[in-house]
């Protein structure tokens, strides 16, 4: 008896759910998990293949559901981690583990193909952005060994190192998103003016904020937890600046539209983008930078457009290496490589082929 009760009531819940479901209106974007959601248009193009898919996403109390699962996880199971995100001090902090030995050489080989074949009269130099993991007590945590990654890349890498690690703190990163704040590139920047000889200043910016950034790891942690603040700099310089997308076109170096679209990181250069070109208007500045970069890049390279001419940004996640060549000129240029240490782990992102 107890056993039919249970199976009746498990019914009518999914039931009551899917009624639901017919009578309220699809949403097309999910804040909490930070994408975009399939509706009824798109299930109207291929009914068979999307039904699944539409259940799913358009299921009632969804959001609060994967809430309460991590909430179980956590505080009922006692589970240190959940979808292998932890959570330290309020901050939403993904599992990078374990080293893949393989990626990191892979990574090597192609920073240093690059090197050989393109930047032999520029001057070079790389960064490596340590992801929020770096900051976990290796003793209670599963995290990779930093040390390694950094002493290895050191050692084999034919391009000279800009260590910024000493400069951060966990404080420096949003609490829901793998990014580091745009103000904490400040004392960055000014670490890179030392090698590359740019006279650094104390420059004067004015504060944008957003106060509703759920970032790349909110959906994995409980809903009650607070979106983060978005602050993004600007001044006259940046405000003038020329900026063009191969993909996209003319855009500004912030695209506040974006603020309320499915990542409001993508307010920093109009987010993912294979090949941007920055134009300083200001005529007393001189100089080129390419940075090979990931999406940490979006943030700080604004910071330095006050110090150069020209910025070039590369995605290699999104451009072949290859097309690359067919649009810049590497010599006689200051050349970064800065890459956070989650695509040192998944160097396969990058197109290079190596030859």
């Amino acid at each position: 008896m107890k056993e039919k009760i249970i199976s009746i009531s498990f019914v009518g819940i999914l039931l009551l759910f899917l009624t639901l479901g017919l009578f309220l209106k699809d949403r097309d974007i999910s804040s909490y998990e930070r994408r975009k959601l399939m509706t009824t248009k798109k299930l109207k193009g291929d009914f068979i293949e999307n039904l699944d898919t539409y259940l799913t996403d358009q299921f009632p109390l969804r959001d609060e559901l994967i809430s309460i699962h991590s909430i179980f996880e956590r505080y009922v199971l006692g589970n240190i981690e959940s979808n292998d995100v932890y959570i330290k001090d309020g901050y939403a902090i993904e599992k990078n583990y374990p080293l893949d030995s393989k990626s990191m050489q892979d990574f090597i080989n192609k920073i240093n193909y690059i090197q050989s074949h393109y930047l032999q009269d520029s001057q070079v130099f790389y960064t490596i952005i340590p992801d929020k993991a770096y900051f976990l007590n290796s003793n209670k945590y599963l995290k990779m060994d930093y040390e390694e990654v950094l002493e290895g890349l050191s050692n084999n890498l034919k391009v000279d190192y800009i260590d910024i690690t000493h400069l951060l703190t966990l404080d420096d990163y949003y609490k829901t998103d793998i990014h580091i704040k745009q103000p904490s590139y400040h004392k960055i920047i000014k670490e890179f003016s030392k090698y590359y000889h740019f006279p650094y200043h104390e420059l004067e910016y004015k504060e944008h904020k957003y106060d509703k950034f759920y970032g790349a790891t909110y959906s994995k942690i409980p809903s009650f937890t607070r979106p983060d603040t978005i602050i993004y700099l600007s001044n006259s310089i940046l405000d003038k600046a020329y900026v063009r997308h191969l993909e996209y076109g003319d855009k500004e170096v912030y695209e506040e539209d974006q603020l309320e679209g499915v990542d409001s990181y993508n307010v920093f250069l109009h987010g993912p983008s294979a090949f941007i070109e920055i134009e300083n208007k200001e005529e007393n500045v001189e100089g080129e930078l390419i940075i090979f970069r990931d999406s940490f890049g979006s943030s700080f390279a604004p910071l330095l457009i006050p110090y150069y001419k020209k910025i070039t940004l590369i995605d290699l996640r999104y451009m072949d290496l290859s097309v690359v060549e067919k649009y810049v000129d590497f010599k006689n240029k200051d050349i970064l490589f800065a890459y956070s240490t989650l695509i040192v782990n998944n160097s396969n992102l990058l197109k290079v082929r190596i030859s």
